[in-house]
Order: structure tokens, then sequence, then C-alpha cells
């Protein structure tokens, strides 16, 4: 087998805490993670040199599929070439760009460059989400986001809706670091309280599409929370929630789509 085909999910942040900085100086994160139904096609093939296009752009070493790509070369000896379609939205706190390089270390596992144990330990050095991004599905992430705990399975309708691109992930822990929040715990929704994320005001005053957002979802479906760190605002809803409805509601937004939980984070075509 010299090339694999994936479909690899987008996720959402149920919850997410910040319990503090490590020795790293990294965020230590305390999170309830699931994936969901929208997601990117990659393919992943040996080559003789490291490349990545997404959408027919050939992408250059700031996206985290080359990045990814390139750490695999360095370990293996082996290049990869990648292509990306994106169905994912970008800057949304959905994951597209974690998802793509975790497609590209699942690929190197399967494509045999690398064992399993051994790509784990690269995502680190891409991403903190991105060991999560290859395993999906509903879990608790802690840490910098490496420290995964499967909690079995959610079945949940999910109406997710961007109006405009985000502010950058870097920009919005920076304000919170400002003026740091602090949420109920995860413990405390684990055992029935509301969803909620401690970069919503930060994120709030780099990007005020999320508030407007998050109120006329409210509206529709009740309680919402941003995901990530923006600008994606989601609600869960009930199966037979109408699409068209919220398509008609939010036809001034970027994405706006009734989604399902999915229990992996990536697929085999």
């Amino acid at each position: 087998m010299e090339e694999i085909r994936l479909k690899v999910h987008a996720k959402i942040n149920l919850t997410l805490e910040i319990t503090g900085v490590n020795d790293r100086g990294y965020h230590e994160l305390d999170m309830l993670c699931c994936s969901i139904s929208p997601y990117d096609e990659v393919c992943v093939r040996v080559s003789d040199s490291v490349k990545v296009t997404m959408d027919g752009t050939v992408a250059g070493s700031e996206n985290t599929a080359y990045r990814a790509a390139l750490v695999v070369s360095e370990q293996s000896g082996t290049a990869l070439d990648v292509t990306i379609k994106k169905g994912i939205p970008s800057s949304a706190g959905l994951g597209g760009s974690s998802a793509d390089a975790s497609a590209v270390f699942y690929a190197a596992v399967k494509l045999g460059l690398v064992d399993t144990d051994t790509a784990e330990k690269l995502c680190v050095k891409v991403g903190s989400d991105v060991s999560y991004m290859m395993r999906g599905g509903y879990c608790r992430l802690r840490g910098e986001g490496e420290r995964i705990t499967p909690l079995g399975n959610v079945d949940y309708t999910v109406a997710v809706v961007q109006k405009e691109i985000g502010a950058s992930t870097a920009e919005v822990y920076r304000g919170y670091d400002e003026a740091p929040v602090k949420g109920i715990g995860v413990d405390a929704v684990l055992r029935g309280e509301p969803y909620y994320n401690v970069l919503e005001k930060s994120a709030v005053k780099r990007c005020g599409a999320i508030s407007e957002t998050k109120r006329r979802l409210e509206e529709l479906y009740g309680n919402a929370v941003m995901t990530g760190s923006g600008s994606a605002v989601f609600a869960i809803v009930a199966d037979n929630a109408d699409e068209n409805l919220l398509k008609e509601k939010f036809a001034d937004c970027m994405f706006a789509e009734i989604v399902r939980t999915c229990p992996s984070g990536i697929e085999e075509i």
C-alpha cells in the first residue's frame, strides 16, 4: 500500500476549562470533546518529497499537515504527498487544521512508516489536540490536550453556526491571561451542569459576531456554547431539528448546519 484516503472529522469542545500553566509555559486544559460529522477528505501517498496541497493550492511550512508530513519524513526517511479537500470551516474552533495533521499521522501508521506509539508522540510536536483528533469520539482531554480519556459515546444532534472568521488562537489565549475566567469545572458538567467555555469572553472581545451568533442560537434552541477559541457556536438540538429553518435564520453566516456526533475521528474511504 502506498496511498490511503481518509475522512477526518471536525470536533466540538462541549466544555473547555483552563486549570493553570505548566512548567513549559503552556496552558493546562480540561476539556470534553466529541467528533462531529463535517469532515475533510485527505489523501496521503508515498512520494519523493514532502508536499501538501489544500483545495488546489500548495501549502507551506505554516500548515499543520505540512508540519506533520515533515516530522514523519524526519522520523521514517519517507516523504509524503498530502492532498486535502476542505469541508471543515477554518478559524472556527472545530479542529480543522489539527484534523488534517492527524490524518497524516494516521496514514503514516497505516502505510507502515511509524508505529502508533511513535505517531502519538509526534502528534504533540505539531499541536496539542492532534492526538485526540486522530482518535476522536467523546473524550476528556487534560494537560496540554495529550492526556485523553475515552468516555464512551454520546449521540447528539448539534446545530453549528459560524458567522465570520475568528481571532487567532494565540490572541484569544492572551486575552484570557489578561482577564482569567473560572468555570464550574468539568466534573460538575459530567454530573449534569451546562456546557461552557472559559475562552468565550476573550474571543468575543476579538470577534463580536460570536456573541450575536450565540444570542440568535439560544433564541432557537436554548443553551449555546462557543467551541475551541471560536468563532463557531453550537447548541444541542432535537433529533428532528429543521436544517432548512437553521439555514434560513442564519443565511448571513459562513456556515450553518445541523450535524451529528461521531464515534471516531477518522474513517478510511
